[in-house]
């Protein structure tokens, strides 16, 4: 049995993504059941759909909050009756990476988005946490608790955080539990795009491929009012990630270069609690 390596791995989840796209704009226009719940997903009654269309590898870019483009949460888009357009992500695995962004990238793009300035300690804390403030790694050598990992990835832990200054470990978690819900709309529905009509609006859990039995539909506006407060810095590598209830937001560098990222992950497992 051949085992992939991670770059291997990457280039198959990227291209039976868009296999499993393909499948489902398939199944969506020749499935009139198919229609009609993700219609009634999304309270929709006295449409129906006229076109189908679907990212796959000739996405194109929509525009971005910061100036430029950028990606859009959307891989399928349902054309209606009304005039208007259903938009829907795809999610073929029941975890993974739902949204990675550069720590500056992250600040300037919630900030645009939902206009609204993000405190100078949470900024601070969000900066030692991710690793990109200047002196990380001084603090690392006078406060670290996991020094070897805080070192080599050049971020602090929660636990070095709290070492350092306990305010803005706190606020930080304070203020993701306090804006709950936009983080979770900015990481399903809206990433940096722009443009209302660029925004997600049903995450469809679904697997064409035949490597899981996944089907389930979630209305994000339905879901972006019940997502609890709960968020907590997770137990491991004291403290290296923040539990969401959606799922976690980790350091990662994927080319290796630093400072590194902000990598949100989703998770199906705990959206179905909700």
């Amino acid at each position: 049995m051949s085992v992939r390596n991670r770059s291997q791995g990457w280039q198959h989840a990227k291209l039976t993504g868009h296999r499993n796209e393909d499948l489902a704009a398939q199944l969506v226009r020749s499935d009139s059941a198919v229609q009609k719940r993700l219609l009634r997903c999304a309270h929709l009654e006295g449409v129906y759909v006229e076109d189908v269309e679907y990212g796959g590898l000739c996405e194109t870019d929509v525009d971005c909050v910061l100036g430029g483009r950028t990606k859009s949460k959307t891989d399928l888009w349902l054309y209606l009756s009304n005039g208007k357009r259903l938009n829907v992500s795809i999610k073929k695995e029941d975890k993974g990476q739902v949204f990675l962004i550069g720590i500056e990238r992250f600040i300037q793009g919630y900030e645009l988005q939902y206009q609204e300035e993000i405190p100078p300690e949470v900024c601070r804390a969000l900066s030692l946490y991710f690793g990109c403030a200047e002196d990380t790694l001084e603090l690392v050598r006078s406060f670290g608790h996991l020094p070897d990992l805080e070192l080599r990835k050049h971020r602090l832990t929660a636990a070095t955080l709290n070492a350092y200054d306990p305010r803005l470990c706190t606020a930080l978690l304070r203020w993701v539990n306090g804006h709950i819900s936009q983080l979770f709309d900015f990481c399903f529905a809206r990433g940096l795009a722009s443009n209302r009509e660029d925004w997600a609006q049903i995450v469809w859990y679904v697997n064409l491929v035949g490597e899981s039995a996944l089907d389930q539909m979630f209305y994000l506006p339905d879901l972006r009012e019940i997502i609890p407060p709960t968020a907590f810095y997770g137990a491991k590598n004291c403290g290296s990630t923040i539990q969401l209830p959606f799922g976690f937001v980790q350091w990662h560098s994927p080319r290796k270069v630093i400072p590194g990222s902000m990598q949100f992950h989703h998770s199906y497992a705990k959206l179905s609690q909700l």
